[in-house]
This record gives C-alpha cells, sequence and structure tokens, in this order.
C-alpha cells in the first residue's frame, strides 16, 4: 500500500477515529487524581492527536500528491540521471549534426608584407547553413577578430552580432558588409583605438530553400567541387548558384530565394520561414561552431532597410535570444518585402503556380497576402503598433538613418514610443546614405554602440 492508496487511508483514519472516541467515552472513568488517571488522560491525548494529524497529514498528501510513493517519502530512489540544457549556446552539443560547413576564406584585413595571421589579422569563415527547423538555408560569413585566437582570451566568450544585408533580389550572400562596409576593418580599428571591445560578426543575406543534391558517389563528408567537405568553386557574389534541389527539380525553383517581407514567418507559405530560420536556426548554428555567449546579454543583430527591419523585430521580438540591435535606414511599420514595398503585395507561389503546363507557357505567380488574412496577425508584425499596445521587451534598439525624409521620421518616432524596460537611442547623420557603402564612414559609430550594449563572458 501505498500514501496516496485509499486502503492505507482507511487502516490510519480508523484508528484515529476510534481513539477519539475511545477519549469521549473513558474521559469521565480516568477523572480523578493520582498517577494514574493523571497519565491515562494524557495517553489518550496524545494518542488521539498523533492519529488525528497522521490522519490529516495522508489527507493533504493524498489532495496535493507530495509523495506518491514511500520511495518519494524515505528517498529509496537510487537512480542516477544526467541532465543536459541543449539551447543554442550551449555550444557542440546542440548543433544539428551535418547542417553546418565551414571553409576559411581570404577575406578580411590583412598586414602588408606579412602573411596572414588570424592572431594578428582575424580570420573570416563562410559558413553554409540549413534550418532544421525552417527547411531553410543561407550563406553567413563570419568574422573573427583577432583576439579570439590569442590565448589570453582562450576562455572568454566574445560577443556576436548577425548582421542582415538582404537586398530583396536574392542575389546578397552576405558579402556586402565586407565587401561595400569594410566592416572587420572598421572594428578592428575601434578595438585598437580603445571605443570597441573585441565582437564577432555573422553577415548573412538572402535566405533561401536550401536542399542539397546527395549523390550516391559523394558523401555528406568527402563530395565533389560544391559538396561540404570537397574542393570548390569561386565564392561571392558572382559565384554560380549551388543550392540545387532534389533530382529532377529546377534548379532556379529550388534556389529560388524566399522573399523576406522583413524576415516574416508567413503563413501557408512554402519556405516561408525566414524569421524563424534567423531566429534559432542561424544562432544554434553559430553557438555550435563557435565559442559564444550562453546568455541573451552576448547577442545582439544589426541590418539595413529591409535588414533593419529586420534587426529591430527579431530583437524585440526574440529577447529570449537578443538584448541589442542596430536599424540602418529601418522602418517600423508593418514589414516590406525586399522592393520597398507593403508586405500585403509579396508573391508568394500557389501551389501549382510558376509550373509550365503542358504545351503551354510557364504560369505567373499570384499574389496573396502573406499575413494569411488575418488582421491581427499583421498588426503583431507592426513595431509601433506594438510598442502602443504591447509590453516592451526588455532590449536596447539604435535608430540610425539619414537626417531628412521618411527614415529619420520612422526614427523619431519609434526612439518617442520606447519605454522601460526597451531603451531606443536615435542617430540622424548627415548626407542621404542608402546603402552600405554609404553608410561606410558613419558605421564606427554603430559599433561601438553595440559594443557598449553587449557583453562577453
Amino acid at each position: 500500500m501505498q500514501p496516496v492508496s485509499a486502503a492505507f487511508l482507511v487502516v490510519v483514519c480508523a484508528p484515529a477515529a476510534a481513539c477519539v472516541v475511545a477519549a469521549v467515552v473513558l474521559w469521565p472513568r480516568f477523572a480523578g487524581r493520582g498517577v494514574r488517571p493523571v497519565a491515562a488522560r494524557t495517553g489518550l491525548l496524545l494518542g488521539s492527536q498523533a492519529l488525528l494529524t497522521t490522519a490529516v497529514v495522508l489527507l493533504v498528501n493524498r489532495y496535493f500528491v507530495f509523495y506518491a510513493t514511500w520511495d518519494d517519502l524515505l528517498g529509496g530512489t537510487t537512480t542516477s540521471a544526467t541532465v543536459k540544457q541543449v539551447q543554442p549556446s550551449r555550444g557542440a552539443e546542440a548543433a544539428p549534426a551535418g547542417l553546418v560547413h565551414r571553409e576559411a576564406t581570404e577575406l578580411g584585413p590583412k598586414r602588408r608584407g606579412h602573411q596572414r595571421d588570424p592572431a594578428e589579422d582575424g580570420r573570416v569563415d563562410r559558413l553554409d547553413v540549413e534550418g532544421a527547423r525552417s527547411g531553410l538555408g543561407a550563406q553567413a560569413y563570419v568574422y573573427l577578430p583577432p583576439e579570439y585566437f590569442q590565448p589570453r582570451y582562450a576562455n572568454r566568450r566574445l560577443p556576436v552580432v548577425i548582421a542582415v544585408s538582404d537586398d530583396g533580389t536574392g542575389s546578397d550572400t552576405g558579402t556586402a558588409w565586407l565587401r561595400q562596409a569594410w566592416l572587420p576593418d572598421a572594428a578592428v580599428a575601434a578595438i585598437r583605438a580603445g571605443r570597441a571591445q573585441p565582437v564577432i560578426y555573422a553577415a548573412v543575406g538572402a535566405v533561401r530553400r536550401f536542399a542539397p543534391v546527395r549523390t550516391p558517389s559523394a558523401s555528406p563528408v568527402h563530395g565533389g567541387p560544391g559538396k561540404p567537405g570537397g574542393p570548390r568553386g569561386p565564392s561571392g557574389p558572382g559565384a554560380p548558384d549551388r543550392s540545387h534541389g532534389p533530382v529532377g527539380e529546377a534548379p532556379e525553383a529550388a534556389s529560388r530565394a524566399v522573399r523576406p517581407a522583413g524576415c516574416l514567418d508567413l503563413p501557408g507559405v512554402p519556405g516561408g520561414q525566414a524569421e524563424t530560420f534567423l531566429a534559432q536556426d542561424l544562432p544554434l548554428a553559430l553557438a555550435g561552431t563557435y565559442r559564444l555567449p550562453e546568455a541573451r546579454a552576448g547577442w545582439g543583430v544589426a541590418g539595413i532597410g529591409t535588414g533593419g527591419q529586420c534587426a529591430a523585430r527579431l530583437a524585440m521580438l526574440h529577447s529570449d535570444r537578443f538584448t541589442a540591435a542596430a536599424s540602418l535606414n529601418g522602418r517600423f511599420g508593418p514589414p516590406a518585402d525586399g522592393s520597398g514595398t507593403d508586405a500585403r503585395t509579396v508573391v508568394k507561389l500557389k501551389a501549382g503556380a510558376g509550373k509550365a503546363p503542358r504545351g503551354g507557357t510557364k504560369a505567373a505567380p499570384e499574389p496573396d497576402d502573406p499575413y494569411g488574412g488575418s488582421g491581427p496577425y499583421r498588426l503583431d508584425q507592426d513595431l509601433t503598433w506594438r510598442l502602443q499596445h504591447l509590453p516592451p521587451p526588455p532590449v536596447s534598439v539604435l535608430a540610425a538613418a539619414r537626417a531628412t525624409g521618411p527614415d529619420a521620421e520612422a526614427a523619431e518616432r519609434f526612439a518617442a514610443l520606447a519605454r522601460p524596460p526597451m531603451h531606443a537611442d536615435k542617430v540622424l547623420v548627415p548626407g542621404d546614405p542608402a546603402t552600405l557603402k554609404q553608410w561606410r564612414d558613419h558605421l564606427p559609430a554603430v559599433l561601438e554602440w553595440l559594443s557598449a550594449h553587449l557583453r562577453a563572458e
């Protein structure tokens, strides 16, 4: 009989009730002075109270089930268990096997007259990431500062910033932050000037439906050109696209970039899980590949234009992962697609759309509402609406924009709506910077702001 069983309760409660009845009936018989009457009355009181207390405790235990078995109560269980925390910040234990492929590149700063040395120059890696949750993939270029390779930082986890630079055409592979903004050079200069701490930057461009061809003759580790583990051809914006679908599928259909619509998760759209990829799959891949912070205080995100709006959204909607975001020329209303139009005009490919019928031409994609016809879902993606109607998240956001025009108005309104625990800073720069190349001179201030709001471990 277990402590919560009815039979055991009957065994305990029946003597308790009998003892109470006996105390009431026998109390006059033991009235009087002397050792024996006093001892009898004392025994009746103690016995009835002990049994009643036991019965009450067992009834409470049966109701709340504090101890279901005698092993729970007496500690007789000797089984040992090992508990592992499988979060994206836990490193290799959490990384999905075979979904991240890394290759060192010759990009990044280099000292003249010296061989490239990661401990002096840093290093830029190219990652091919396949998202297990979203079913999407992308190339990411990760800049590791020199401190990452130095012995004094061997036990330190440097902060990381995910830099989004999709231009909406699907052609950007993430190199814009390196080739146009000169991000590694600006980061090195800020560190040497003492204005910023060492930070790891992961630049990601267009998110694609990614399903590489797997042939029987090429294993996932030792493949041919373009396969993970094998020699690769040229990379970069002009390189041929190697994101192929299953055998028999047209390459352009398989490698078609998912139009991010402000990195939304689009209801009912195949491959429309860009937000899931950027907020979950990519951090998981980075944390499983590099020595990165375990807490959200070490994670930030940045972007320009549509990517800037994406950066603010990722921080505000995923404050459990990111603590700071820098938005360059970003808008904060309903997310727009890569062309800058309202997300209601985003094109999705319905079943059968885009396929060529027999003897005919390819059918044109049909326009559809990316919010699945849901007004509440559309409002939920509007950052200004969220600031006005929902509790603010505990994040810091930098709204940087050109000094005049709609971008400046959006930055001013966004900063005015922010309230604790959220913190928003507004920076308006002179001129009319619209691209990362034009933002190059203002990038050091953005990196310094991000560095001040991130913490190493």
